[in-house]
């Protein structure tokens, strides 16, 4: 039976609550693409396992690091929109921000996700992908 989609959510989450690059690249299809608020300014979408990879040197040479905990998740078709509290640290200074990621699941891995500043705007882009 294959893994659901609520299911491999959690797994990639978990693997990000616990810094395991391994485990995350596990979830992810090789052609991959998404984006992340930590990159917003510079307008970078991400490609496949180097671009997660990217990402993840980014995000942690940038802030030190995140702890990324799902909060929420309710699935649309093959994708999902989840809730997600992240929590940093700048020059000292923990930063907590409540974001909404949309992704898309095929073949049994992510194989695309965005992150937004509100529900509504995961979940139309959710919709426009997945319905």
């Amino acid at each position: 039976m294959p893994e659901s989609t609520r299911a491999i959510a959690e797994r990639a989450y978990a693997a990000l609550a616990e810094r395991d690059l391994e485990g995350l690249l596990s979830c992810v299809h090789p052609d991959v693409e998404f984006t992340s608020l930590v990159a917003e300014a510079e307008g970078e979408t991400y490609h496949g396992h180097s671009g997660v990879r990217a990402w993840w040197v980014q995000m942690t040479n940038a802030l030190g690091g995140l702890d990324f905990r799902l909060t929420g998740l309710r699935e649309i078709g093959d994708c999902a929109v989840s809730e997600v509290r992240v929590a940093g640290a700048v020059g000292g200074t923990e930063i907590v921000q409540v974001m909404w990621q949309a992704a898309e699941i095929g073949d049994g891995r992510v194989v695309w996700w965005g992150t937004f500043r509100t529900e509504e705007e995961a979940r139309a882009a959710a919709e426009a992908r997945c319905r």
